[in-house]
């Protein structure tokens, strides 16, 4: 639950959708509801689901506000739920793959089937160019496997992707299974 005592009404279906006060399309407006029943908001109190072309959302609050009079009299209305704060660990720091672990992958482009594919298409030159400027690298998790380096705005590498392509198509393996590790 969400801690909050209005909400919008959940989706149990079109049938839970009805026709928007501003735009008039149907089954696209969302009613708000009260979780504890004790009040029933007018038909035009809800949010339309097109937000770029009507944008028509009338809020509780805002209700309230126009009408002071039917403002519930205890004064947590409109906050969540009280939330006890639990103590939590602090983060762990971030880890990262040491730089010489990256270079030496990034050679052994005979066996990595991506960089075959892309030297059929542009070239040996090309192709290597590609493979370094975006760092691929070859990696033996599977033979003729590649591994991108995923690294940080600080050229950090935190994780590399493995994944086997066909030498011939360009295209990922996925059979028997999906060719996907981390490295």
């Amino acid at each position: 639950m969400s801690g909050y005592r209005f909400i919008l009404q959940p989706y149990r279906g079109v049938g839970s959708r009805h026709s928007c006060p501003a735009c008039h399309k149907k089954r696209c407006f969302s009613r708000y509801i009260d979780t504890e029943k004790q009040f029933t908001f007018p038909d035009d109190v809800g949010r339309c689901d097109h937000e770029q072309s009507c944008g028509y959302h009338l809020t509780p609050k805002e209700y309230f506000d126009r009408n002071p009079q039917h403002k519930p009299q205890h004064s947590d209305w409109s906050a969540p739920s009280a939330r006890i704060a639990t103590p939590t660990e602090p983060p762990k720091p971030a880890s990262f793959i040491a730089a010489e672990t990256v270079s030496q992958t990034l050679h052994g482009y005979d066996r990595n089937n991506l960089f075959l594919f892309l030297k059929s298409k542009f070239g040996p030159d090309d192709a290597e160019r590609m493979m370094r400027e975006y760092c691929v690298g070859t990696s033996k998790h599977w033979p003729g496997a590649c591994v991108f380096w995923q690294t940080d705005i600080n050229g950090r590498v935190r994780t590399g992707k493995v994944m086997l392509y066909n030498a011939e198509s360009g295209k990922r393996v996925k059979e028997p299974f999906n060719h996907v590790s981390w490295a």
